[in-house]
């Protein structure tokens, strides 16, 4: 058999089309993808495309004769965001976007006034389309846009930090040795010792600042890998220790430990390690001399201080180690900025030290990592008291 030539096929279409008793009306509103129906004044079914008696399983029960709540919607719809009901009222089109669980999927269902030859309402024509994939895509720009506008946070806050924060102290230790050298032969022993010292300070808190900026520059990459273990905290409180007794003691600050017993966490001990050496730093920066920088610990549970709901699943216990100090303190605005990426915020120490306000930053994110929350109180004058929590290893 020979197939229909294309040009008559196109006139047989256009003729069943031209006939107002055709089926294939019905075809054509059978073939939209969308669900389409008629619906009367009173919120009544009369008639559904293929698509609606697909999606709406009722047995071997026709949909006509049902309301549209009934079948659209588990729990009936909102009247007051109804399209339908507004079309009602005033005669033309409307359109709204909802999710509807029954379906598990997001529509734009709009409504079409339909009207006799002497302009009498009679319904109206309701389509509901899936705009599932565009919400969903719709959700992952937001996130995508969110996550570069925080990528380009970092990139300035590095640039930043390269350029003011770790090329200031260079300059200083470049001008140390250039004096020595030039004034060699003019100075004493006790001169020459008193600069030497101020070059390795400088070097100290260069490189301690170099060490935080790549830990961070890891971190924004996720090339910094989480790696828990379990130990003993309190052999990095000692390496700590070891690391700032001579900044404390230049500083004529007394480091206070209380913590008696051995807390075994789970945890990524070099990052642990960098969260014990930041917050000892900073509190030794920030305290006068004759002051106390003191380190307590005490077990809680995870779910303290955290939502309902996802306190669920935690049944498991924390150490919770703070930093105090007896330090300047800081005011309730200082606290705001303190956390924040895009605000390039630092404070000068006791000793006008300088910092690059990345420290703190980065303690907040390691704790995160170990599901962990950093807390801080502080008041003006009367010194600074950094929380944060580790997974407690349950032997």
């Amino acid at each position: 058999m020979e197939p229909i030539p294309l040009k008559k096929q196109n006139v047989a279409f256009s003729s069943q089309l031209s006939n107002p008793g055709s089926d294939v009306w019905e075809l054509i509103f059978d073939s939209m993808p969308d669900m389409v129906a008629l619906i009367d004044l009173n919120n009544i079914v009369v008639k559904a495309n293929k698509a609606m008696r697909q999606r709406i399983s009722i047995g071997d029960q026709s949909l006509i004769g049902h309301t549209c709540n009934s079948l659209m919607h588990d729990h009936g719809c909102n009247l007051s965001n109804c399209p339908h009901l507004s079309m009602i009222n005033d005669r033309k089109p409307h359109s709204i976007e909802l999710f509807e669980p029954k379906f598990g999927l997001y529509l734009n269902i709009s409504t079409t006034p339909v009207f006799d030859t002497d302009d009498n309402l009679l319904g109206s024509l309701h389509i509901a389309r899936d705009i599932t994939v565009q919400k969903e895509s719709e959700v992952k720009l937001t996130k995508y846009n969110s996550e570069l506008k925080e990528l380009n946070q970092s990139k300035d806050k590095f640039f930043s930090i390269v350029a003011h924060d770790l090329r200031s102290p260079f300059q200083g230790m470049l001008g140390f040795t250039d004096l020595i050298l030039d004034e060699l032969d003019t100075l004493d022993k006790d001169e020459i010792k008193e600069y030497l010292l101020k070059v390795r300070d400088s070097s100290y808190s260069t490189f301690a600042l170099l060490e935080n900026l790549l830990d961070w520059s890891r971190m924004q990459t996720g090339r910094l890998k989480y790696s828990p273990s379990n130990f003993n905290l309190i052999d990095d409180f000692s390496s700590v220790f070891s690391l700032l007794d001579s900044n404390a003691t230049n500083k004529n600050i007394r480091l206070i430990n209380n913590l008696k017993n051995d807390y075994y966490v789970f945890a990524d001990r070099q990052m642990v390690h960098s969260i014990l050496l930041n917050l000892t730093t900073n509190a030794i920066k920030f305290t006068h001399s004759g002051g106390t920088v003191t380190f307590n610990a005490k077990i809680k549970e995870m779910c303290e201080n955290k939502p309902e709901d996802e306190c669920s699943t935690l049944n498991h216990k924390c150490l919770e180690i703070s930093v105090s100090d007896t330090g300047v303190g800081m005011s309730a605005d200082a606290l705001q900025k303190l956390f924040k990426g895009d605000d390039h915020f630092t404070l000068a120490g006791t000793s006008n030290e300088q910092g690059a306000g990345l420290g703190l930053i980065l303690v907040k994110e390691m704790t995160e990592k170990h599901g962990g929350v950093l807390t801080v109180s502080s008041q003006v004058g009367k010194g600074s008291v950094f929380a944060f929590t580790l997974p407690l290893f349950d032997k």
